[in-house]
């Protein structure tokens, strides 16, 4: 499994597996407990990882950075 991408808001994180699942990527969101409760001030990121199988990490960063752009 490959880490794609790094969220500080689980929901942002949600939205972006939907998406790729949606387009036939298996995707799924790791985060820990704390990084919800406690996320770090200005940080822009967080302790909440977007994973994908390792053969579809290209792809996934594709199809992300295209719908974002």
């Amino acid at each position: 499994m490959t880490v794609i991408n790094q969220y500080s808001n689980q929901a942002e994180a949600f939205i972006d597996r939907g998406f790729l699942i949606s387009r036939g990527i298996p995707a799924e969101v790791q985060s820990d407990a704390l990084s919800e409760l406690f996320p770090a001030p200005g940080s822009g990121t967080g302790s909440i990882y977007l994973i994908v199988p390792d053969q579809d990490a290209v792809r996934a960063a594709s199809l992300l950075k295209d719908r974002k752009s």
